[in-house]
């Protein structure tokens, strides 16, 4: 019975497009894996650019990112999150490489990590020419992975 009310219930989401309730996003958190979009934008005189983030599941410098909602193409996704985050337009990306992070404080989350241009100046967030200090764990392995493809 418990099971028919929770489809029934999930079933009522208004526009899983936009996302869901942080309720449900939490409890969904600890029984589904779900995919991310992370953004490298590399300028090439400054650096990388990375957002802080301050919230119950971390703090420090992050690559920007977001997870893809229901039916959400990588390209709306990628384009939502450089709006939000950084106040820019994205013109160009492509996809660097994916990390499974299943052991993630969240939930397990599966990262497709893409490099992105923008022309526009960032409203928000910094650009590193060396990896902080104070950048999150789950984001020191992206660093160090796109700091080895730009190398190759």
């Amino acid at each position: 019975m418990e099971l028919k009310q929770l489809v029934s219930l999930l079933k009522k989401i208004d526009n899983p497009h936009e996302g869901m309730p942080q309720p449900i996003f939490d409890a969904l958190c600890g029984v589904v894996a779900f995919v991310a979009c992370e953004l490298v934008v590399v300028d090439k005189k400054r650096g990388i650019l990375l957002t802080w983030r301050n919230d119950r599941w971390w703090r420090g410098w992050h690559f920007p990112g977001g997870l893809l909602r229901y039916r959400e193409s990588f390209d709306e996704r990628i384009q939502a999150v450089a709006w939000k985050e950084l106040g820019v337009n994205v013109e160009d990306y492509k996809l660097l490489f994916t990390k499974d992070c299943s052991q993630g404080a969240r939930g397990h989350v599966v990262s497709l990590v893409f490099r992105c241009e923008t022309a526009m100046k960032p409203k928000h967030g910094k650009f590193f020419k060396k990896m902080p200090k104070n950048i999150i764990d789950a984001h020191k392995e992206f660093w160090i992975k796109f700091e080895k493809l730009l190398n190759n």
